[in-house]
Parts: C-alpha cells; sequence; structure tokens
C-alpha cells in the first residue's frame, strides 16, 4: 500500500524541482530575449499545476466530512483546475500575439545562452519524470503528473531545436516558431483541464462511466422490471463517483439483497463509490421531471 506520506513526500519533490526551474526558465527567457523559452516556461507552470493539484487532493482526501460540507473539500480542487486553464489559456493567446509580431519583425536571441538553460529544462523534466515514474501506478493523480512531465518534455525539445537552429544558422524566426508550437502543447493540456473541470461542475456523467451500459447491467438484474431517474456524477475527477436511481421490481423481490448485490456489483465493474438506490413497484408515484 502507497501511504499518503510518500505520496506527499514524491509530489513535493517533483513540485520544487519544477516551480523552480519555471522560475530559472522565465527569467532566462527574458534576459535571452526568447519568446520559446519563455512559453516552455509556462508550459512548465502546467506542470507545477497538475502536481498542485496532487498535492491538494491527496491534502483534501485526509479532510474530515463536516456538517456544511458532506462531500468534503474535493470540488476545491476542480475550481482551482477551471480557472488555472482559463489562466493559461491567456497567457496562450498572448504568446500567440506575440510570436506573429516576431515572424514579421525578427528579434536578435541569446541563442547559446538560450540552448544552455533550454537544455537544463530538459534535465529537470527528467528528473522530475524519474521521481514519478516509480509511483505512477499508485493514483489517478500522479499518473496523469507524470504524463504531463512527459508531455512538458517536447517543449524543451522545442526549445532546444530552436536555440540549435539560431545558433547555427542565425534564423531568429525559428524562435517565435518554436513558441507558437509549444503554445498548442499548453494550449492542449490546459484545454483538458478545463474540459474535464466544466464536466464536473455541471455534474456530468464522468469520462470512464458508459451510463448506458449502467442501465444495462441494472436491468439485467433477477427481478428488476424497470429503471428510471437514473443519474452519475463526481464530485472531483477522480474521486467520489456518485449514483441516484429508482429501480422498479417485482412484487416477490427482496428489496434488501438486491440493493446489497447491485452496490457491490456498481463499486466493483464501473466504480461507483456512493450508490442511492431506491426500490419501488409499479404502483409509486414519479416527481415531474424525472426521466
Amino acid at each position: 500500500m502507497h501511504s499518503h506520506a510518500s505520496t506527499t513526500r514524491v509530489l513535493s519533490v517533483a513540485m520544487g524541482i519544477t516551480a523552480a526551474f519555471f522560475v530559472v526558465e522565465l527569467v532566462g527567457g527574458i534576459l535571452t530575449n526568447s519568446l520559446a523559452l519563455q512559453t516552455d516556461a509556462f508550459h512548465m507552470l502546467t506542470d507545477v499545476v497538475s502536481l498542485a493539484y496532487a498535492l491538494v487532493a491527496v491534502w483534501i482526501s485526509q479532510r474530515p466530512v463536516n456538517l456544511k460540507k458532506t462531500y468534503g473539500y474535493y470540488r476545491v480542487e476542480i475550481l482551482s483546475a477551471f480557472l488555472n486553464g482559463i489562466l493559461l489559456w491567456a497567457v496562450v493567446i498572448f504568446v500567440f500575439y506575440e510570436a506573429i509580431q516576431r515572424l514579421q519583425q525578427p528579434a536578435d536571441v541569446q541563442s547559446l545562452n538560450m540552448l544552455i538553460i533550454a537544455i537544463f529544462g530538459l534535465i529537470a523534466n527528467g528528473l522530475v519524470a524519474a521521481v514519478l515514474s516509480r509511483s505512477r501506478n499508485h493514483s489517478l493523480n500522479l499518473r496523469g503528473a507524470f504524463l504531463h512531465v512527459v508531455a512538458d518534455a517536447l517543449g524543451s525539445v522545442g526549445a532546444i531545436s530552436a536555440g540549435l537552429i539560431m545558433f547555427f544558422t542565425g534564423w531568429y524566426q525559428a524562435d517565435p516558431i518554436a513558441s507558437i508550437m509549444i503554445g498548442v502543447l499548453v494550449f492542449y493540456s490546459s484545454g483538458k483541464i478545463v474540459r474535464d473541470s466544466v464536466n464536473v461542475l455541471l455534474e456530468g456523467v464522468p469520462g470512464h462511466i458508459d451510463l448506458s451500459a449502467v442501465e444495462r447491467r441494472i436491468l439485467g438484474m433477477e427481478g428488476v422490471k424497470n429503471i428510471h431517474d437514473l443519474h452519475v456524477w463526481s464530485i472531483a475527477d477522480t474521486n467520489m463517483c456518485c449514483m441516484s436511481s429508482h429501480v422498479v421490481v417485482e412484487d416477490q423481490t427482496n428489496g434488501k439483497e438486491l440493493v446489497t448485490k447491485l452496490i457491490d456489483i456498481l463499486n466493483k465493474e464501473f466504480g461507483i463509490d456512493h450508490t442511492t438506490i431506491q426500490i419501488e413497484d409499479e404502483s409509486y408515484p414519479k416527481a415531474a421531471h424525472e426521466h
């Protein structure tokens, strides 16, 4: 069993290295006048953010539920993910605008210094990936953070390529072209954060659950005649998946036995942790807005 303490330690080390290199790349990008390096720094910031979520999720999962927050604090993580994704989109728009200006009027870049910083950025990514790789299968959060860092290595490779081209050919347009490519990577990774968080906030069906398969599974149970008002949602991206439904059963069905079986099946086969099932016969009234 992977303890909370070791997960927290792994994430803290990874986040520390990434945050330090975000600062190094950002300052280095400004000093060497390299837009690609500045963009790669913001790509590293997306890693800092995803590692921070993973850390917050570990911390939140240990916080007690209280009478005002019956689901605990999981949604804090989702809300901050959404806001961060929007912020990163704003950064990408600024980068694209700046890159277009530079394509029209190339700016001198200190290519050798930029190249050195970009190489160190790639080494930092490698270190973080190594720290996370041993633990990546222990939780979805850790796995997500690991994949983020691997994708970020592509950003560093892009910045290194631009540095090499500029150093050997003096073709300074390579810098804005690389920054646009890295910007697309940032847009893609932050886009997924926004999409997933919006789905959770709108109480959408979690991505890993097929609602029609859940319905078929319940209808296939012995004694079940019908099902209505079926809802599946989650409180956080990977935590606390909930389901509620009304199950219409045949007269002689043992309701307690059926609910016990359903709770077990829904948890094992679909990963639904919280189930609320109302057992009823056909004469039960239906609410106006049920479906």
